[in-house]
């Protein structure tokens, strides 16, 4: 094979990439944007998915100073997150909020009795009236059972206490004495309580892993851009009938190089448009103000080279099976729908059923989104490397074998 006839070859292939790429703009374009507002949309509403109206409630309170002090822990309630997100307080009279209850402007009230502070001081369980509609919404069985989970939290911290009282009172000894015990029981209480919050963001586990909801969507967006994409790269392997492949290997071009070329073609295209790609999401989230967390370093550059190359084997093959440029079309857009819905780029995997699961695991979608969120938002692990890598060989290698078999065909 002639060194100068491979580069001449070379600058075909590139000729003709170029030359589809031109004729194809407009329709990447709208794929893209279309792409990219699909998976958007799905993304704000999964982030918005555990959102609920917030509901109203009332708080009776006595008068005087006791409910001055009442009105202000009160508001404390409120400031907290696990309160502000699903309930707003207003403050009525018994009458007014039991109206509101029955005509359904008020979801629930509260109310707080005259000696409700000095009984707590005193020992005495004095309890709160929480009023409920005999018909609630959702939303009302959130606040719900937000007050059920603080009632449980409030009893377990008097069940410390009545402890250390039980103790004092069977004459065991303690290090300090009762009340000091008992007030340093109800600091701790009040510390958990009010920092509960952080304990339960500690210990989450979400179906995104641990990506972000944007960060997870511009990954499954930035993956099925670049699987559709693929569908230019049909015009290379388009008008290679019989005569053109023996003239190809008469000049030493056969279906191991050729097959080395095309990969080499469509890795160096799609790295070019995934840096482009990255770039004006850069832009974009950096003019929104929206924090994404993108970093643009030299591992990103290895990163984005190893997908591309995954990438062109997945085309490479899909392409090679059948001399029909339509049919292999037709086969890519079918096959990049079913890794759409099972490999979590449209709902995380966690949400689909066992059967889709299963399946999405052996996806390469799946494993290119992975790729494309460690790449772009923390580092490329080793075990994913090794799998961008794999499915570039065995896809390219297959693509490789159908071309050798249609040439002794």
């Amino acid at each position: 094979m002639k060194k100068g006839y491979l580069l001449q070859y070379i600058r075909i292939e590139y000729k003709r990439m170029l030359s589809s790429f031109g004729q194809m703009l407009i329709s990447i374009l709208l794929m893209s944007v279309i792409i990219g507002i699909g998976t958007a949309g799905i993304g704000f509403v999964m982030t918005h998915l555990a959102d609920y109206e917030k509901v109203t409630v009332a708080m009776v309170l006595p008068e005087g100073e006791e409910g001055s002090t009442l009105k202000s822990l009160s508001s404390l309630i409120q400031m907290q997150e696990s309160v502000s997100d699903i309930a707003n307080f207003t403050y009525l009279s018994e009458e007014d909020a039991r109206k509101g209850i029955k005509d359904g402007s008020i979801q629930a009230a509260i109310i707080l009795g005259d000696t409700f502070i000095n009984d707590i001081m005193t020992g005495i369980n004095t309890p709160a009236i929480v009023l409920l509609p005999a018909k609630t919404e959702l939303n009302t069985d959130v606040f719900h059972e937000e007050v059920r989970n603080g009632i449980s939290l409030i009893r377990t911290g008097e069940a410390g206490i009545y402890a250390v009282t039980d103790t004092w009172i069977n004459g065991y000894s303690m290090v300090i004495s009762r009340s000091d015990m008992e007030n340093l029981l109800t600091d701790l209480f009040t510390i958990n309580a009010l920092d509960r919050n952080s304990v339960i963001n500690d210990t989450s586990v979400s179906a995104f892993g641990e990506s972000s909801i944007m960060q997870y969507y511009i990954a499954s967006g930035f993956a099925l851009i670049l699987l559709f994409f693929g569908l230019i790269f049909g015009n290379m392997y388009a008008g290679n009938d019989i005569t053109v492949r023996k003239k190809l290997r008469v000049n030493g071009i056969g279906p191991v190089t050729a097959g080395i070329v095309r990969l080499l073609v469509m890795t160096t295209f799609i790295f070019g448009i995934s840096i482009i790609a990255i770039s004006i999401l850069m832009i974009y989230t950096n003019a929104a103000g929206i924090s994404a967390g993108i970093y643009f370093e030299t591992q990103v550059i290895l990163g984005l080279l190893l997908l591309s190359f995954s990438l062109s084997g997945f085309f490479h093959f899909i392409y090679s099976l059948s001399d029909i440029e339509a049919q292999n079309a037709m086969i890519l857009i079918l096959v990049a729908i079913l890794m759409a819905f099972s490999s979590g780029c449209i709902f995380p995997m966690a949400f689909l059923p066992d059967v889709f699961q299963k399946i999405g695991m052996f996806m390469p979608l799946r494993i290119w989104r992975v790729g494309i969120s460690q790449i772009l938002f923390s580092y490329l692990e080793s075990g994913n490397w090794m799998l961008l890598l794999a499915i570039g060989i065995i896809f390219g290698t297959g693509g490789i074998i159908c071309q050798i078999r249609k040439m002794h065909s």
